[in-house]
């Protein structure tokens, strides 16, 4: 049988572990444990607090596998949400997501890019950086 006209897959196995491994874990790592060890003041409670953070991670990440386990389809959280409380939710979630979520997070990333460049190369402010990092 030979393949028609489609799509072809053009990304492997690793390129596929390496981009879950990047939306898991985000930008966030880069940032937020200076932040966490300089409000908690102890190593003791700096770790315990990774490790809550850690067990509530697992947690809706199980939460997630089931939901995917008990409804295989593509959409993810928009078909969990429309499935479970309609369209209307579904439609302002994937709204939402795409108007404040997705641009919030870039914007994360790159205000930690200016601070991490603003560091290494002390040219200008950190949100130059940051504006420059976004175009």
């Amino acid at each position: 049988m030979e393949k028609g006209p489609g799509p072809q897959q053009t990304i492997s196995v690793t390129d596929a572990i390496a981009l879950i491994v990047g939306v898991v874990i985000g930008i966030g790592i880069f940032k937020t444990p200076s932040m966490i060890a300089a409000n908690t003041g102890r190593n003791d409670v700096f770790l315990l607090a990774w490790l809550a953070g850690g067990v509530i991670s697992v947690i809706g990440a199980l939460c997630y596998a089931e939901l995917a386990a008990a409804y295989p389809h593509t959409g993810g959280d928009y078909h969990y949400l429309t499935r479970a409380f309609g369209r209307k939710v579904g439609f302002l979630f994937v709204w939402s997501r795409m108007t404040v979520i997705q641009p919030g997070s870039i914007a994360m990333l790159a205000f930690v890019f200016g601070d991490y460049l603003s560091t290494i190369l002390p040219l200008g402010p950190s949100f130059l950086y940051a504006a420059l990092s976004v175009v």
